[in-house]
Parts: structure tokens; sequence; C-alpha cells
């Protein structure tokens, strides 16, 4: 060992870990919808789309934005929180480690201007534009523990592999001298790691996300005889995403340690995704009864187009026999790449009972099939085919049931809501909860609204991908609360 080599050369294999850093759960990130909006919106549950008169159904069901009698300009600051815990469940002895991030934001902004149409049919004809939020990607969870396996075993695997070295993975490996090739005329590339590949090694991963998506909405919306309400939007959504992960593994044991010669090793990976998007969405409300409304929605596809822009770099160090101390370091290049991906069609029926004067019910069910996610990559037609089949076999149908009511007493509003969202994955019945409750004051002129919501689950994380050795498993249980304040004028 004490005659190591360094690795004498590297194969860019770029289009390889470009195309295979988008996967199923990317496709589910950027279509697992949870509307911002006003916060009358988020305190009823987000199911106004058959009661519509409120901004963030320009998002859901445009056809509520028919019931306007005067314009409207609305602003709603938010306040983000996310709380994960996390828990590696690769050490029998591990403990959760929490942690939590806060973002601020706008989850509407817009205004619309109410028309009077000369036609005694149409009483109202209306425009809206503004922006709701649709996504907020701000999370940050830290796990750490004992187990056995290493990341360097992943990259042998990748080394040795059919598809050869990558170099934002394998590669920078080899350039900082985690893995080396003792005899480069077989080709083969060996590690330290796998001296002792039961060996205990403590490791610990800090995750940082941050971004949203964002549509920008241009509404129509028009009243036929107090009767049927038709509205149309054109959403056009811009996409962020960013994401830094600093995965750290070290030699605890005593003595020289478990592994021989490896001392402790640091790779960090930085992603940063944008977006432009576009899609349609029509609806309708059928006014059944005075107090009863009936609603549709259809939302086409989005087709975004996007960009990854990302790096990864690793620090290796260990030490030889003799004592002389390693501190091995790589970069990889700057990669780039650009793909399409087309979201699911989406069908949301809604209905709203209003109590006279003394509030209303709503309730709204929503089916997305998530398998119908489509990525395109130009040129890469093998690539884009595994992807495509994963997304199809890992997600199915889902239906999202979002309930909610509110009790009027004089000016005040108060509120409340449940949403009930399927499980996107394939033979999995789980279902996630959502809870909201809200206070309102209307007058003439102005509203304030205030809103509270709470959404729970769990998701597994796995830091990397492994065949031959023991891959981690993180379990990751989030709390996400938005606390939102609305002001309307109305004009």
């Amino acid at each position: 060992m004490a005659n190591r080599m360094l690795s004498l050369f590297v194969v860019y294999l770029f289009t390889m870990l470009g195309l295979s850093a988008q996967n199923s759960f990317d496709a589910l990130r950027y279509s697992n919808f949870q509307v911002g909006g006003t916060a009358r919106s988020i305190g009823s549950g987000g199911a106004l789309g058959a009661l519509g008169a409120d901004f963030s159904v320009l998002s859901t069901n445009p056809a509520g934005m028919g019931w306007y009698r005067r314009g409207e300009f609305v602003l709603s600051p938010t306040f983000y929180n996310a709380r994960t815990t996390s828990t590696l469940t690769n050490d029998p002895d591990g403990f959760a480690t929490k942690e939590s991030r806060n973002n601020f934001n706008f989850n509407a902004l817009g205004v619309v201007v109410a028309g009077n149409p000369r036609s005694p049919d149409w009483p109202t004809f209306n425009f809206g534009i503004g922006i709701n939020r649709l996504a907020n990607f701000h999370q940050e969870f830290i796990y750490e523990g004992v187990s056995e396996g290493s990341i360097i075993l992943a990259h042998q695997e990748q080394a040795n592999g059919p598809n050869g070295i990558s170099d934002f993975e394998s590669g920078v490996s080899i350039d900082a001298q985690a893995l080396y090739d003792l005899e480069p005329q077989d080709g083969f590339y060996e590690s330290d790691m796998e001296l002792a590949p039961e060996a205990p090694i403590f490791r610990r991963q800090d995750v940082i996300s941050r971004g949203s998506i964002n549509e920008l909405v241009f509404s129509f919306a028009g009243n036929y005889k107090e009767r049927i309400l038709l509205g149309a939007t054109i959403g056009v959504p811009f996409l962020r995403y960013e994401e830094d992960k600093t995965y750290r593994e070290e030699d605890q044991g005593a003595g020289d340690g478990d592994v021989p010669l490896f001392d402790d090793l640091e790779y960090t990976e930085e992603l940063n995704t944008t977006g432009t998007g576009i899609n349609l969405k029509v609806g309708m409300i059928f006014r059944a009864h005075q107090a009863l409304r009936l609603g549709l929605a259809v939302h086409t596809p989005t087709a975004f187009r996007m960009e990854d822009a990302f790096r990864t770099s690793m620090a290796y160090n260990f030490t030889y026999p003799d004592g002389e101390v390693v501190n091995g370091f790589a970069e990889s290049p700057d990669g780039l790449f650009e793909y399409r991906l087309r979201t699911p069609w989406r069908v949301i029926g809604s209905g709203g009972l209003i109590v006279k004067k003394n509030g209303f019910l709503s309730a709204e069910v929503e089916y997305v099939n998530y398998g119908n996610n489509e990525f395109r990559y130009d040129g890469f037609i093998d690539a884009e085919r595994d992807v495509n089949n994963s997304i199809a076999n890992d997600f199915e149908p889902a239906m999202n049931i979002r309930l909610g009511g509110e009790i009027a007493y004089e000016i005040f509003r108060f509120r409340a809501g449940l949403g009930i969202q399927q499980s996107p994955f394939a033979n999995d019945d789980t279902t996630n909860k959502t809870y909201s409750a809200g206070f309102g004051i209307r007058e003439k002129n102005f509203s304030l609204d205030f809103a509270y919501r709470l959404r729970q689950n769990e998701e597994l994380f796995i830091p990397y991908q492994a065949f031959e050795s023991p891959e981690q498993l993180v379990i990751n249980e989030g709390s996400f609360n938005t606390f939102a304040f609305t002001l309307g004028f109305r004009f």
C-alpha cells in the first residue's frame, strides 16, 4: 500500500452524470403542488374552488373569479418554517437530530379588475393578474451515526462498473486519491475501504435546500345569468431549486482506526435548478341552488424548460504506515444540462354550501396521476427512456382531498380546514394530512386575514446508491408550518 499510485487519467462522461441528475423523485418534487394563495384560502383548507371571490382560485378554478363584483388588490406576506427530524436507520444505537429552516415570502400578490359588460346575460366579466406560490422548497436536515459501508465503496462500484467513471462522483474520488489503480493495465480501481468493508464508520451529512415555484397568472372569468361561471388561466410558473450537501465520514476506531490508512473524508454536492413553464387552467361553476355551488376545473400539463448547474468536490485524508499524512482534494468541472419536464394533467371537482349569512362549507377532490410525469432529453434517448420508465413504475394516481369551512359573525370570520393527500408512490396506501385555521375581518373596502397551516410527512432519504455494499437509509419526519397574512383593498 505504501506505493499507492495517483490516478493517471479521468474519463470524462459529463453526459452520463448530467442525465442521471434527474430521477423520479425530482419529477415528483416539481409536480406536487401546495397552492399558497391568500390567508383566507389557507385558513379554509385551500378548498375555495366552487366558492371563488378569492385571488387564490386563479391557480385552482379560475371560474371563481367571476363572482367578483368589485376590483381587489391583494398582498399576502408569509412566514414559512420547516422542521425536520432525521434518523440514520443503519445505526441501531443512533439518535434523531432536529433541524429547522425559515423563509419569508409572498404567497400571493395581484389584482382583479371587475368589468360590467353591457350584455344583460353577462353581469360580470373580470380580469386578474398576479402571482401565487405553488411550492416551497426551503428545508434543512442533518443526520449522523455509526454504520458499515462507505460512499467510497459506491464510487468504486461505479468506476469498475459497465458505465465507467463519472467526473462528478468516482472521478473526484480518483483525483483525491480515495480510489487508486495499483496496476493501471487492468483498469480496476481499489480503495482503502475494501480492506475492512464491515468496519464501523462515523458519518454525518448536512443537506440544505431552498427555492420555490411561483406562478404568474393571467386570468379571465365571466358570469352568465348568475347561474354558470366560466374561467381560464394562463399560468407561467417560475421554478428555482438549490441544494447543498456536505457528507462526511471518519474512522473513529482506537489507535490507527478500524480501516487501514483511511482517516476521514468530505464529499460536497451543489445543485442549482431553474426553469420556466406554461400551462392552461379552465374551470366552471354551476349554481345549482342559491346556497349550493358545484365546480369543475381541468389543468393541462405544465411544460417546463429547465437547466441544472452542478458541481462536486472530494477531500480524502489518509496516513501511511510510516506516519506520512496525505490530504487529497479534487473538484469536478462545472456541469450544465438542459432538459424538459412535462407534469401530469389535473382534474379538480369542488362543492360549496353557503349557510345564509352565517358562513360556508366547502370541499375539493383533486385527481392527478404522478406516473405521467415525463422528462425529455434531446439526443439521449436511452437515458430518457430509463428515467421515464422509473417514473411510471414508482408512482401511481392519487386523490387529494381538501375540506374547509367558515363561520361569519358581523365583520369577523373564523375558518378551519383539513387536507388529506394520498401517497403518490406505487403500492403505498399511506396518507399525509394538512391542518389549517384562520381568522379574518371583512369591511366594505378592505379585509385583513390571518391563517396557520401545518403539513406533516415522512420521507426516506438515500445519501448514495450502492449495490454491492451497505446502502444508508435515513428517515426524515417533516413538520412544515405556514403563517400567512393577507391585506386586501377593494375598488
